[in-house]
Formats: structure tokens, C-alpha cells, sequence
């Protein structure tokens, strides 16, 4: 055991003074500037010791401005300009939603037979409070603080009629409109289109709504995506007759009709006819921006959809609508139905005691100032607009006529002026660029190429391996 010790020793200083040989052989034939110098044993050691400073100082230099390259990579990577458009340039006609409203006593019957069915008020044959109650979860919008309250009293009364406890999405879908209930007739363009074949249903965080042209319902190509690009010869124009009130907002492709964000929308209650002047700039990207990191074009495309998104595409109002979701998760373990566009076992719906537990909290209704303060350790919501959303503006909203007596109502949603711009996000340094850029660093401080890293490379693998079995094979020779 005490003799294994210094041969122990004895190999260890070899492999140690054979590495430096190595070392020494590397930076005599490397490529790189000075560092022959430093290993040139012809030379005084006060030179040595000055080309080493040198090598030191540029490699400081090299260090420093490639991490500030890097800091500025994510602020000036991406450019947003304003450019115009060909006189000749086709223009697409924006998504549209068509939301249910409930208008003063417009209620359908089947509603009121179920209502009926329940049981009695405690003074009277009809309970208004349960109607008043599914009207809440048959129009989400319509919630008032308190309106869950309003159902205990009756809970000890075995004739009322007790408000529903669970299943509250099943009785959205079952005295919510159909579409055949809803639209009379549509027409864009001047072209008359099946209404029911290309508005979709779809539960948002608004209520039910019908959507054109979506991305969350839809995609283009399919048998209900309307072709509404239209050219200069087009009047760009879509009249809406409807049989009830009802909530029409202009869209973008991947949003969602949300309540407390801003969107150009017109409210059109029964026997009125409106006209809704609105003004549309394109937001278009170069083809090279999905290749620029989210935290440099701040933005995601509509395919860029998060894993427990609940949607078949970003954009801001569905990221809304998603950390809506995720926190009514975290304080109550369910969501309220209607911000989710389907029913999963993942994000299960509340029931009455959950919306008890939400309206403990005054999370029923989104509040968008609150969720941007959430300081929690399990939801991490930012949400950041979408790369393809464009610029929607409302101009003008005229009411031209009612008519007394009358439930129908008249849309017409136009583009008073043919769009002359649009605005491009473009790609100021590529992947190409982030080569070019650190290359020049390299080569202009120490020389360096790819060329250099292959050397690099080379010299301690193959070369060193090279060289050792060629001692070997001396060794065996002399022997």
C-alpha cells in the first residue's frame, strides 16, 4: 500500500506535465492572435506577460459586449411601422359576433313552463326570483351582487320553486337560441349566405354567441368559413336581420366576446334598425418573426396556445378569460361555466355553492385591475397581445329607425372608408444577424472564426489521441 501511494502520485504528475505539453503545442499553432507569443520560450517573460494581458483584456472586451448584445437583443429585435397599402390590395372583412340579450320581458317560453314546473312563489303562482336567477345563467352579463342570496329564502318552502343547483351549462344550451331562432337573414357584400352555416355557436365569457369567421370555432378552409376577402368592387358591408336583441361586436380572427375589455360593438334591441360605421388596419408579420423569442416581439401568435388554455387560439381576451378561470380554480376549485368554451374535468364548473364561494370572494364577474395584482405562488398570468391582432375602431353608430311593437332588429356593420395602411411588425436582427454580430466580436477582439473552434476541438481530441498512440507505439518499438 505505501508503494501504490507515490506511483500513484508519479502517474498523476505525468498526466499533469503531459497535458501541459499539450497545452503549450496548442497555443504555439493555434489560429488565434497572441497566443503564440505567450507560449514562444524564445521570447522575454515581460513579453510573455504582455501578450497575456492583452489576451485577458480582449477577452473582458469580448465578454462585455456580447452579454450587452444580448440585453439589447430583446428590446430591438422587432419593429412596428406603418406602411401603406396598393391601391389594387384585397382587404379581409373581420370576424363577427352575435351575442343573446335579454330585452325587458323577452323570455322564451319553454323558460317560464320550467320555472312553472318547479314550484310556487310564497305569495304568489310564478316565482320571479327563479326566472331572475336562470336569466343570470342563461346571460351572464346580467349578474348583480347579492343574486345568489336572493334564492335561501325559499329553500325552506316545499311548494317554492327553488332555484337549480347544478348543471348550470346544460341549461344554457337547453333555453338558450338556436341560431334558426335568431337569424333571419344575412348578407355581406351584397352576397345573401346561410346565416346558421357559417355563424357557429360557442359559449364565451360574454354568454352564448355566434361567431363568423373565428379561429376559436373555426378554421379557414373548412365547409363554414365564409371567403370574405373582398376586393375594391366590393361594398364592404354585412347586414344582419335578427328576430330578438342581440349584442353585434367586430373581431378579430383569435378574440372572444369579453365584458370587460373594450371591443367596437353595437347593442340593438327590439324594432330598431342601427348602422355601425367602424374602421379596420391589418396587422401583418414578416415571415422570419415566430423565429424571434416571445420576450423580443412581446406577442403570440394565435398557434401559440398555452397548455392549460382552454381555447383554440391566443389572443389577449382568451388569456383573460383563462387566468379568470385559473384563479376562480384557486380560490373555489370551480369556474364559473361560461369561462370555458367547453365542459372538461379539468376545470370542473361551480355549482351553487361554488358561486356562493365566488361571490364570497367577488370573483364572479371578471375583474381584469385584479388580476393583473394577484400576487400568488401557483398562478403566473401575463398576458400579452396577440401578433396578428389589428387595429378595430368604432366611427359612427346611428340609429335609424324604430318600429313600435316590432321584435325584430336590423344590423348593418360597414367600412365607410376602404383601408389605405396597415401595420407591420418587422424583424430587425435574425438569427443571422445574432452570427454576424458575435462573429465580428470574436474576430475583431481575439481573432476567432469557426474554424478556430474546430481547432479548438481537434488539438485536444484527435490530435492529442494521435500523438499518444504514437508514443506507444516508439515506446513498444524501443523496447
Amino acid at each position: 500500500m505505501k508503494q501504490e501511494k507515490p506511483q500513484i502520485k508519479r502517474d498523476w504528475r505525468a498526466a499533469g506535465w503531459r497535458f501541459v505539453d499539450v497545452l503549450t503545442e496548442y497555443c504555439q499553432t493555434c489560429s488565434l492572435a497572441g497566443f503564440s507569443y505567450i507560449a514562444n520560450h524564445n521570447l522575454h517573460f515581460t513579453e510573455r506577460i504582455f501578450w497575456l494581458l492583452c489576451i485577458i483584456v480582449s477577452t473582458a472586451g469580448v465578454y462585455y459586449l456580447i452579454n450587452q448584445y444580448q440585453r439589447d437583443f430583446t428590446s430591438r429585435a422587432v419593429s412596428i411601422v406603418h406602411e401603406s397599402l396598393s391601391p389594387f390590395a384585397k382587404v379581409k372583412f373581420p370576424s363577427i359576433s352575435v351575442c343573446e340579450l335579454r330585452f325587458k320581458t323577452d323570455f322564451p317560453r319553454n323558460v317560464e313552463e320550467y320555472v312553472e314546473s318547479l314550484g310556487t312563489d310564497l305569495n304568489s303562482p310564478y316565482n320571479w326570483e327563479v326566472e331572475s336567477y336562470l336569466s343570470f345563467v342563461l346571460f351572464p352579463y346580467q349578474y348583480t351582487t347579492g343574486m345568489f342570496i336572493r334564492c335561501k329564502p325559499y329553500e325552506d318552502c316545499e311548494q317554492c320553486a327553488k332555484c337549480p343547483k347544478s348543471n348550470y351549462r346544460e341549461l344554457s344550451l337547453k333555453f338558450g337560441f338556436n341560431c334558426s331562432d335568431l337569424f333571419l337573414n344575412c348578407k355581406l357584400a351584397d352576397e345573401v349566405f346561410d346565416c346558421c352555416n357559417y355563424f357557429l355557436p360557442m359559449i364565451t365569457p360574454f354568454g352564448r354567441c355566434f361567431l363568423f369567421n373565428s379561429l376559436q370555432n373555426n378554421h379557414p378552409g373548412s365547409n363554414h368559413w365564409f371567403p370574405a376577402i373582398l376586393d375594391r368592387s366590393s361594398h364592404p358591408e354585412m347586414n344582419l336581420h335578427l328576430s330578438r336583441a342581440a349584442l353585434v361586436s367586430v373581431l378579430n380572427e383569435e378574440d372572444v366576446p369579453n365584458i370587460p375589455l373594450p371591443t367596437v360593438d353595437v347593442i340593438v334591441l327590439e324594432g330598431q334598425h342601427k348602422t355601425l360605421q367602424f374602421h379596420k388596419e391589418a396587422m401583418v408579420n414578416d415571415p422570419s418573426m415566430k423565429d424571434i423569442p416571445i420576450a423580443a416581439r412581446d406577442c403570440y401568435f394565435p398557434d401559440e396556445v398555452m397548455q392549460w388554455s382552454m381555447y383554440k387560439a391566443y389572443s389577449f381576451s382568451a388569456c383573460i378569460s383563462d387566468c379568470t378561470r385559473l384563479y376562480q380554480m384557486e380560490l373555489c376549485n370551480c369556474s364559473v361555466y361560461n369561462m370555458s368554451p367547453y365542459k372538461t374535468d379539468r376545470y370542473p364548473d361551480c355549482d351553487f355553492n361554488g358561486y356562493l364561494c365566488l361571490e364570497s370572494a367577488s370573483m364572479v364577474k371578471q375583474d381584469v385591475k385584479r388580476l393583473f395584482r394577484i400576487d400568488s405562488p401557483t398562478l403566473h398570468c401575463h398576458c400579452l397581445p396577440s401578433c396578428t391582432e389589428g387595429d378595430l375602431k368604432s366611427i359612427y353608430e346611428d340609429q335609424i329607425s324604430t318600429k313600435r311593437k316590432a321584435r325584430d332588429t336590423n344590423v348593418t356593420l360597414v367600412m365607410p372608408v376602404w383601408p389605405t395602411d396597415q401595420y407591420r411588425r418587422q424583424v430587425l436582427r435574425s438569427k443571422l444577424d445574432v452570427v454576424v454580430s458575435i462573429g465580428g466580436i470574436l474576430g475583431l477582439f481575439l481573432g476567432a472564426s469557426i474554424l478556430s473552434a474546430i481547432e479548438f476541438v481537434y488539438h485536444f481530441t484527435l490530435r492529442a489521441a494521435n500523438t499518444a498512440l504514437m508514443e506507444r507505439r516508439a515506446l513498444a518499438k524501443f523496447k
